[in-house]
């Protein structure tokens, strides 16, 4: 009889074989059974509401002042002999105003006016001898015509120095200020009065490098004078700068106060200046959004966070306009009562599910 040895071995082996892989098999799924499965975070997004500012609601501050205004100096140095008017006089164009000491220089007119005396008889008897005989050659007679031309200069250059001892009033108006005394020493160019046109009277003011006067392009507005309470004066645009203040960084508005309505408007007043509400339209009706809420591309766009789908955050590109305040204009692609993330935008990336929520506090 033939006994196989390898029969049982072989069975033990595979046997064992088996209940190693089973063994491995059961730890794998033991492993799985107990992982921890780690729920995404939603990160929280500070979010406000897309709603409409009126225009009405833009304000800047400024300030009256002439459309004619005159820092009346002397066009020469001196000694102030008389200033004859004051802070608040009405003048009237032509009146004189102030004088310098005037010595001296009608002291160099009489000279001059001696001078030119002897050389117009020098001048005439020697045309009447180079006519009538040629006794004197062409060129003595060149020489004194040059010295009788040089004297007529010096007495009108004489005329024009007694002149600028005397200061008058370029049109009718108001002193505004009075910046010397009597008996001062002042120098040539040196400011001594401020006369103002009354009749012709205009707003100042700065404004952002982004901002118009109203966002749009309004030429209206109102002025509010604090110091005439509950009174309200029409204004027109003017004149505005194109270049920026090299301090401030901002731009000159200038626009025309022209009804007063027998009030004392004075120049120096402060105002507050607002659009129109006369003229406000659906097209002067403002979305506007936080500063925070803007980003800057690499290209010179912005966008803005939505709040979209599933609260999965989405990249918006926008217009934008005038600032108002701490709040910018956004001209187009936003829907009124659309969420818009307005902190924390720079971690936020596109299709990020956000937890949307509003500050309470602010409203928004």
């Amino acid at each position: 009889m033939v006994v196989n040895t390898f029969g049982k071995p072989s069975f033990k082996r595979g046997a064992i074989a088996t209940l190693i892989i089973s063994s491995f098999l059961l730890s794998g799924c033991g492993e799985k059974a107990v992982e921890q499965v780690t729920a995404p975070v939603i990160q929280p997004a500070l979010t406000e509401i897309v709603n409409t500012q009126q225009a009405a609601d833009l304000s800047f501050n400024g300030v009256v002042r002439a459309a004619e205004r005159a820092d009346m100096a002397f066009r020469i140095g001196g000694r102030l002999t008389n200033i004859f008017v004051n802070e608040g006089d009405e003048v009237k164009k032509g009146q004189l105003l102030a004088t310098l000491d005037s010595r001296d220089a009608k002291t160099a007119l009489e000279s001059a006016e001696l001078e030119l005396r002897n050389t117009t008889l020098e001048y005439e008897r020697a045309q009447a001898i180079y006519k009538k005989s040629q006794a004197i050659s062409k060129a003595d007679l060149d020489a004194i015509t040059t010295r009788f031309d040089l004297t007529k200069n010096r007495v009108s250059e004489a005329k024009r120095q007694l002149e600028y001892t005397e200061l008058h009033a370029p049109f009718d108006g108001i002193v505004g200020r009075k910046m010397m005394d009597n008996h001062i020493q002042v120098q040539a160019n040196e400011p001594v009065l401020t006369v103002h046109d009354l009749n012709d009277l205009e707003v100042v003011i700065n404004i952002p490098h982004q901002v118009m006067l109203s966002g749009s392009n309004r030429t209206k507005a109102i002025a509010e004078i604090s110091s005439i309470p509950g009174q309200a004066f029409p204004l027109t645009l003017r004149t505005f700068a194109t270049q920026a203040d090299s301090v401030s960084q901002t731009y000159a508005v200038v626009l025309g106060l022209e009804q007063v309505n027998g009030f004392r408007v004075l120049p120096g007043m402060a105002v507050k200046v607002i659009p129109d509400t006369n003229a406000i339209t659906d097209e002067n009706t403002l979305i506007t959004l936080p500063l925070t809420a803007v980003v800057p591309d690499n290209q010179g766009k912005q966008f803005v966070w939505v709040v979209g789908h599933e609260n999965k955050a989405e990249k918006r590109y926008v217009d934008i306009g005038a600032l108002v305040k701490d709040r910018i204009v956004v001209k187009q692609n936003l829907a009124l009562g659309e969420r818009v993330i307005i902190a924390g935008v720079s971690s936020v990336r596109e299709g990020m599910e956000v937890r949307p929520y509003t500050d309470e506090r602010t409203g928004a």
